[in-house]
Protein backbone atom coordinates (compact mmCIF):
# COMPACT_ATOMS: atom_id res chain seq x y z
CA UNK A 1 0.00 0.00 0.00
CA UNK A 2 2.66 2.57 0.68
CA UNK A 3 4.23 1.88 -3.32
CA UNK A 4 0.59 2.36 -4.44
CA UNK A 5 0.91 5.70 -2.44
CA UNK A 6 4.41 6.49 -4.12
CA UNK A 7 3.18 6.08 -7.25
CA UNK A 8 -0.05 8.36 -6.94
CA UNK A 9 1.98 10.99 -5.83
CA UNK A 10 4.45 10.64 -9.08
CA UNK A 11 1.55 10.68 -10.97
CA UNK A 12 0.74 13.94 -9.44
CA UNK A 13 4.28 15.41 -9.52
CA UNK A 14 3.99 14.20 -13.06
CA UNK A 15 1.23 15.81 -13.83
CA UNK A 16 2.13 19.13 -12.27
CA UNK A 17 5.49 19.60 -13.91
CA UNK A 18 3.23 18.84 -17.37
CA UNK A 19 0.84 21.40 -16.70
CA UNK A 20 3.95 23.84 -15.69
CA UNK A 21 6.15 23.60 -19.14
CA UNK A 22 2.76 23.76 -20.96
CA UNK A 23 1.83 26.92 -18.65
CA UNK A 24 5.51 28.86 -18.71
CA UNK A 25 6.14 29.10 -22.08
CA UNK A 26 2.83 30.56 -22.65
CA UNK A 27 3.16 33.23 -19.62
CA UNK A 28 7.34 33.53 -21.06
CA UNK A 29 6.06 34.83 -24.49
CA UNK A 30 2.90 36.48 -24.05
CA UNK A 31 2.33 39.62 -25.21
CA UNK A 32 0.41 42.80 -23.84
CA UNK A 33 -1.58 45.17 -26.17
CA UNK A 34 -1.85 48.97 -25.43
CA UNK A 35 -4.87 49.82 -27.78
CA UNK A 36 -5.78 53.60 -27.78
CA UNK A 37 -8.44 54.76 -29.43
CA UNK A 38 -8.80 58.01 -30.49
CA UNK A 39 -12.89 59.83 -30.99
CA UNK A 40 -13.21 62.61 -32.58
CA UNK A 41 -15.74 64.52 -30.97
CA UNK A 42 -18.79 66.17 -33.46
CA UNK A 43 -19.99 69.29 -32.70
CA UNK A 44 -23.29 70.56 -35.00
CA UNK A 45 -24.50 74.05 -34.61
CA UNK A 46 -27.54 74.76 -36.47
CA UNK A 47 -29.92 78.10 -36.90
CA UNK A 48 -32.83 77.40 -35.18
CA UNK A 49 -34.27 80.96 -35.66
CA UNK A 50 -32.44 84.42 -37.05
CA UNK A 51 -31.77 87.50 -35.16
CA UNK A 52 -34.62 90.51 -37.05
CA UNK A 53 -34.88 93.60 -35.80
CA UNK A 54 -37.40 93.78 -39.20
CA UNK A 55 -37.35 97.08 -41.19
CA UNK A 56 -37.68 99.94 -39.63
CA UNK A 57 -37.45 103.46 -40.20
CA UNK A 58 -34.13 106.17 -40.60
CA UNK A 59 -34.60 107.75 -37.51
CA UNK A 60 -36.36 105.58 -35.61
CA UNK A 61 -34.01 105.46 -32.20
CA UNK A 62 -33.36 102.76 -30.39
CA UNK A 63 -34.85 99.47 -31.25
CA UNK A 64 -34.34 96.41 -29.23
CA UNK A 65 -35.15 92.77 -28.98
CA UNK A 66 -35.89 91.75 -25.31
CA UNK A 67 -34.50 88.78 -23.78
CA UNK A 68 -37.27 86.04 -24.75
CA UNK A 69 -39.00 87.70 -27.93
CA UNK A 70 -39.75 86.34 -30.56
CA UNK A 71 -37.25 87.95 -33.00
CA UNK A 72 -34.15 87.04 -31.49
CA UNK A 73 -32.20 84.45 -32.18
CA UNK A 74 -31.77 80.84 -31.48
CA UNK A 75 -28.93 78.59 -32.03
CA UNK A 76 -28.54 74.97 -31.16
CA UNK A 77 -25.19 73.26 -30.46
CA UNK A 78 -25.45 69.69 -30.33
CA UNK A 79 -22.78 67.20 -28.85
CA UNK A 80 -21.90 64.69 -27.34
CA UNK A 81 -22.65 64.79 -23.29
CA UNK A 82 -20.02 65.66 -21.11
CA UNK A 83 -17.90 67.16 -24.35
CA UNK A 84 -16.79 70.69 -23.09
CA UNK A 85 -17.37 73.61 -24.98
CA UNK A 86 -15.85 77.00 -24.71
CA UNK A 87 -18.48 78.97 -26.65
CA UNK A 88 -17.86 82.99 -27.46
CA UNK A 89 -19.36 85.53 -29.39
CA UNK A 90 -17.77 88.36 -31.17
CA UNK A 91 -20.12 90.79 -33.21
CA UNK A 92 -19.39 94.17 -34.57
CA UNK A 93 -20.26 97.36 -33.23
CA UNK A 94 -21.80 99.34 -36.13
CA UNK A 95 -24.18 98.21 -39.01
CA UNK A 96 -22.55 99.08 -42.63
CA UNK A 97 -24.95 100.08 -45.39
CA UNK A 98 -24.80 97.58 -48.06
CA UNK A 99 -23.45 100.12 -50.49
CA UNK A 100 -19.33 100.40 -49.75
CA UNK A 101 -19.89 104.45 -51.04
CA UNK A 102 -22.44 105.24 -48.40
CA UNK A 103 -20.89 105.78 -44.93
CA UNK A 104 -23.53 106.03 -42.49
CA UNK A 105 -23.73 103.24 -39.95
CA UNK A 106 -26.18 101.97 -36.97
CA UNK A 107 -24.67 101.42 -33.51
CA UNK A 108 -25.68 97.85 -32.59
CA UNK A 109 -25.41 95.94 -29.30
CA UNK A 110 -25.88 92.40 -28.82
CA UNK A 111 -25.86 89.91 -25.21
CA UNK A 112 -25.91 86.36 -25.64
CA UNK A 113 -27.41 83.82 -23.02
CA UNK A 114 -27.25 79.91 -23.20
CA UNK A 115 -28.99 76.97 -21.92
CA UNK A 116 -27.81 73.31 -21.10
CA UNK A 117 -29.00 70.39 -20.47
CA UNK A 118 -31.33 69.69 -23.62
CA UNK A 119 -33.54 72.41 -22.83
CA UNK A 120 -34.53 75.05 -25.19
CA UNK A 121 -36.44 77.40 -22.39
CA UNK A 122 -34.80 81.06 -22.22
CA UNK A 123 -36.59 81.52 -18.94
CA UNK A 124 -33.92 78.92 -17.32
CA UNK A 125 -31.03 80.51 -19.77
CA UNK A 126 -27.48 81.88 -18.38
CA UNK A 127 -25.89 85.26 -19.53
CA UNK A 128 -22.86 84.69 -21.59
CA UNK A 129 -19.76 85.68 -20.91
CA UNK A 130 -18.52 88.02 -23.03
CA UNK A 131 -14.85 87.08 -23.02
CA UNK A 132 -16.29 83.07 -24.03
CA UNK A 133 -17.61 80.39 -21.70
CA UNK A 134 -16.52 77.24 -20.54
CA UNK A 135 -19.30 75.01 -20.41
CA UNK A 136 -19.68 70.76 -20.21
CA UNK A 137 -22.62 69.59 -21.64
CA UNK A 138 -25.41 67.78 -19.65
CA UNK A 139 -28.19 66.02 -20.37
CA UNK A 140 -31.92 66.43 -19.57
CA UNK A 141 -33.48 65.13 -16.58
CA UNK A 142 -35.83 63.67 -19.55
CA UNK A 143 -33.09 61.60 -21.16
CA UNK A 144 -30.41 60.63 -19.04
CA UNK A 145 -29.00 57.91 -20.55
CA UNK A 146 -28.85 59.81 -24.04
CA UNK A 147 -25.19 59.84 -25.85
CA UNK A 148 -26.04 63.41 -27.14
CA UNK A 149 -27.42 66.45 -25.72
CA UNK A 150 -28.37 70.19 -27.02
CA UNK A 151 -27.32 73.70 -25.51
CA UNK A 152 -29.08 76.49 -26.76
CA UNK A 153 -28.00 80.06 -27.10
CA UNK A 154 -29.96 83.06 -27.28
CA UNK A 155 -29.56 86.49 -29.11
CA UNK A 156 -30.99 89.43 -28.54
CA UNK A 157 -30.07 93.24 -28.06
CA UNK A 158 -30.17 97.03 -29.47
CA UNK A 159 -30.06 99.32 -32.36
CA UNK A 160 -30.02 102.81 -32.77
CA UNK A 161 -31.36 103.81 -35.89
CA UNK A 162 -30.52 107.74 -36.16
CA UNK A 163 -31.19 109.65 -39.57
CA UNK A 164 -29.69 107.20 -42.04
CA UNK A 165 -29.73 106.53 -45.76
CA UNK A 166 -33.04 104.07 -46.71
CA UNK A 167 -30.86 100.93 -47.35
CA UNK A 168 -29.77 97.03 -46.36
CA UNK A 169 -27.33 97.61 -43.30
CA UNK A 170 -25.80 94.88 -42.21
CA UNK A 171 -22.93 93.21 -39.92
CA UNK A 172 -21.38 89.71 -38.88
CA UNK A 173 -21.94 88.15 -35.51
CA UNK A 174 -19.50 84.98 -35.03
CA UNK A 175 -20.61 82.62 -32.54
CA UNK A 176 -17.78 80.33 -32.22
CA UNK A 177 -17.45 77.05 -30.56
CA UNK A 178 -14.12 75.63 -29.46
CA UNK A 179 -14.70 71.42 -28.36
CA UNK A 180 -11.97 70.11 -25.98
Amino acid sequence: MFYLIKIKLSLSIFSALIALFLIYPALLFSQSLNIQLDVEPRVETTVEQNLDFGQVIGGAGLQSILPGSPEMGIFQIRALRTQQLIIQMEEVEELQHEDPDVLDSIPIELRASYTNFGIEDFELSTPLNSIGESVVLQTSGENPESEWTSLYVYVYGDVDIGQVREGLYTGEVVLTVIYE
